[in-house]
């Protein structure tokens, strides 16, 4: 069965979430070692600028999923190497920040959360991807409820809210309501495959263009990247802190 064209523009919009996680670091940095004010991370711009991120990442990996099936049944064993490499990435980051940042450790950030969903997506594949928009619009919905799902322990910190409060985490993408994002991706990138659009978008970047690979190439390797950027903007920062006095 012959492949789907590869739609470099999806890489291209991840190299963009790439880019403002790094800014939203390298900024967070600078509050840390005192070159931005107290409290920069934690205003309302900033907070939101880093749920967009995530959503974006989240978003892209449902669209992923749903690319990755266009030519046939997902190879279970290719993804499955993915998921164990995704899985791993994910327990390097909460044993990092145990290390670095103590009781704040990343308990359930963003890379526990695709490796969950990337699982849990496999579920959702084929259904009509008018339902699984709807069922990511109803998931995304949550908080508005006046009823929440509440647990008594933080190990159920991975579902949502807990009755027993959140600790203090430097990165926190609960399953609800975020999961609603991944289904919603699911969903419109099975719209968009029902009216024909890939094989369009596919045409307006094309890997032969020297400045769209460039621009697409982070994007191809943004686990690697994710895992990277942050210890080398934290060293810049520190050394700059240390040259400065």
């Amino acid at each position: 069965m012959a492949h789907a064209p590869r739609v470099m523009l999806i890489d291209i919009a991840r190299t963009c979430a790439i880019v403002a996680m790094a800014i939203f670091h390298f900024t967070y940095d600078l509050e840390l070692f005192g070159f931005a004010p107290r409290g920069t991370m934690t205003s309302f711009g900033w907070v939101w600028f880093a749920r967009c991120i995530a959503g974006s990442f989240i978003f892209l990996s449902g669209v992923s999923l749903v690319l990755a099936s266009l030519s046939g049944p997902v190879d279970l064993r290719k993804y499955a190497r993915r998921m164990a490499v995704l899985g791993a990435a994910a327990l390097a980051v909460s044993l990092g920040t145990y290390v670095a940042m103590g009781a704040a450790f990343v308990r359930f950030g963003v890379l526990h959360h695709l490796f969950l969903a990337g699982l849990l997506g496999l579920v959702f594949l084929r259904l009509p991807y008018w339902v699984t928009a709807a069922l990511g619009v109803v998931v995304l919905s949550m908080p508005l409820w006046s009823v929440w799902p509440f647990f008594d322990s933080v190990g159920w910190l991975w579902l949502g809210k807990v009755s027993t409060g959140t600790p203090a985490m430097v990165d926190y993408v609960p399953m609800l309501p975020w999961f609603g994002m991944y289904l919603l991706g699911m969903g419109i990138a099975g719209g968009v495959n029902a009216f024909g659009g890939w094989a369009r978008l596919a045409g307006l970047a094309h890997a032969d263009n020297r400045l769209v690979r460039a621009l697409s190439w982070p994007g191809q390797h943004s686990l690697a990247i994710y895992l990277i950027h942050q210890p080398v903007l934290f060293g810049i920062v520190y050394t700059a802190r240390l040259l400065a006095g």
